[in-house]
């Protein structure tokens, strides 16, 4: 039977939406090939809520098979996909790997969902480590928003993200995001190396996870919006005063539907 399906992007981090039921990981390969597929760095499954009061579950593969607990791109494009087919407004529950989340959806003047926010629940802090990358080393922030996190403040370009990324994934059992931080008065900069996906456009939890260690080194204020550029354009992110809670707002883009027989 063909396969249906929708393709978002949140700032260029790019996925194929499906309903479920849940594929094998070669076939979500096979989706996000970009030669030979549809081309997506990971495939999001909708599935039945598993909690009272959810809208639906979000399951995410990334590009390589390898399973992602939370995505903060990819619960936008989820919520705006069933704001849309369900006729939902207001703001909506998902569950995760990473628990449940709250999404709040914010419409345009003719009803289009312009943004959505995300209460991202509590970071966790994991302590700092070094990573050695040939000749260098380099120092980190963990962070936890549900999928691992090291934040290094360093250069934030693709070029240092291609030469250093895939060394520090490898360096943590079961991998790890890897974001290149750069925090400024106005902002910060930021790139981010994905566990299981390579160099992404954006990174929402990467994105939450920078703020939050910025936040501790004392160059973000918390309770404060703080926007964070990657690639493929900026995310606001609000870190509470104590890391109890991370709200994150940004996109969510529809680009086309179809059926595929991959």
């Amino acid at each position: 039977m063909p396969l249906r399906f929708a393709k978002y992007h949140g700032l260029g981090n790019d996925f194929v939406l499906v309903e479920g039921p849940l594929m094998a990981p070669d076939r979500a390969r096979r989706i996000c090939d970009r030669r030979r597929g549809i081309g997506a760095d990971g495939v999001v499954t909708i599935l039945p809520p598993r909690s009272a009061g959810a809208a639906a579950t979000m399951h995410v593969y990334n590009s390589d098979g390898s399973v992602a607990e939370m995505c903060g791109n990819a619960i936008r494009c989820v919520a705006r996909h069933l704001a849309e087919r369900r006729g939902l407004a207001g703001a909506l529950r998902i569950d995760t790997d990473a628990g449940t989340k709250t999404c709040t959806l914010h419409p345009g003047p003719a009803g289009e969902v312009l943004a959505v926010s995300v209460e991202m629940g509590p970071a966790r802090l994991e302590g700092e480590e070094d990573y050695r990358v040939g000749a260098e080393t380099l120092h980190a922030t963990r962070v936890s928003m549900g999928n691992p996190h090291a934040v290094v403040f360093d250069a934030p370009t693709r070029e240092r993200a291609l030469a250093v990324g895939a060394a520090v994934e490898r360096a943590v059992a079961g991998g790890v995001n890897v974001g290149l931080a750069r925090p400024g008065p106005g902002g910060i900069d930021l790139v981010v190396w994905e566990r299981g996906a390579g160099l992404t456009e954006a990174c929402g939890t990467g994105a939450c996870a920078a703020a939050v260690a910025a936040v501790r080194a004392g160059s973000a204020r918390a309770g404060t919006p703080i926007e964070v550029r990657l690639p493929g354009g900026a995310l606001e992110i609000t870190v509470g005063e104590d890391l109890a809670s991370v709200t994150m707002r940004g996109p969510a883009t529809k680009v086309f539907e179809g059926e595929t027989d991959l």
